[in-house]
This record gives structure tokens, C-alpha cells and sequence, in this order.
């Protein structure tokens, strides 16, 4: 459910950042070099006060002092919204990752645990009878509603949920 928010954040990150370049995509289009380079300042919300400014698409005024017109304010990203798409991230890039098990232990009530050398630990959450080995090399998969899987070199795939430490 966590991955799955911070990919959400993500992709509406992304998604504003192509919102964006659809208006710098206009710009291409303009053959004049200075009204071209207007269109590019009004996109990413550039104000010079002395030199020549897009009123709209059409008009280009040339004047000293601007027209009496709102300057649009673009809004700055907060912290919590930037630390939140940085974690959903770096899990992305984490997931991605090949991790080694250094360490697989069995509890008393025969839970399978699998310590990882990135520091991650995952509990076996099926009855399959197989198993890793240290030093086996496991990438983490993504399965049906937020299912989890690690994957060995020999192709075994086992079932797990990620264990908070």
C-alpha cells in the first residue's frame, strides 16, 4: 500500500512536469527568434521588466514599463511533498536492486526469515516447501494487490512480506 501511494506521488509529479512541456512544445512552433524566446520565458514564468514581453500568444509588446497585468506566481514545491516523491524513489530504485541473503533463520513456530546485506529482512509467507540459501542472489517482484516475491539466480520465487525494522 506504501509503494503504491509513493509511485501515485510520483506519477503526478511527472504528469505536471508534462503539462509543462506541452506549453514549452508551443514554442517550437514560433519561426522569430525573440518571440520565440518570450514564449519560452512566459512558459517557465520568467519576468524581465525592460525588455520585450508576450501579452498573449498573438501581440508582442515592446515597452519599457510592463502592462498592467497579474503576473502569474508559479507555486514552489513544498518539502514534505519533495522528501515524500524522493522516498517513493529511492523504494523504486531499491526494489530494483539485486540483494545477496547472508542470513536465514527459523523461528520456533517454523516462521522463515532472510536477512538481506542491504539490511532489509523478509518473512516467507507461504507453505512451499522451498527455500533460499545464503548467498543466493534475490531481486524483489511485485504480485496480484501488493503480493511480494523474491526471485533467486535459479529462478525460485518465493512469496514474502517485508518486515519493518
Amino acid at each position: 500500500m506504501e509503494y503504491t501511494r509513493n509511485l501515485a506521488l510520483l506519477a503526478g509529479l511527472l504528469m505536471s512536469l508534462a503539462v509543462q512541456s506541452s506549453e514549452i512544445d508551443h514554442c517550437l512552433t514560433i519561426t522569430n527568434s525573440s518571440a520565440r524566446l518570450s514564449c519560452y520565458d512566459q512558459a517557465v514564468g520568467y519576468q524581465d521588466g525592460a525588455a520585450e514581453r508576450v501579452v498573449s500568444k498573438a501581440i508582442i509588446l515592446n515597452s519599457a514599463t510592463p502592462p498592467n497585468s497579474q503576473t502569474i506566481e508559479k507555486p514552489i514545491a513544498k518539502k514534505v511533498t519533495v522528501t515524500a516523491a524522493q522516498k517513493a524513489y529511492d523504494s523504486v530504485i531499491a526494489n530494483s536492486l539485486t540483494m545477496k541473503i547472508i542470513k536465514v533463520i527459523t523461528s520456533k513456530r517454523k516462521k522463515v526469515y532472510y536477512y538481506t546485506d542491504t539490511g532489509r529482512v523478509f518473512r516467507k509467507n507461504t507453505d512451499r516447501t522451498v527455500n533460499f540459501k545464503v548467498n543466493d542472489q534475490v531481486k524483489i517482484e511485485k504480485g496480484f494487490l501488493a503480493a511480494q516475491f523474491l526471485r533467486n539466480q535459479n529462478d525460485t520465487k518465493i512469496k514474502v512480506k517485508e518486515i519493518e525494522r
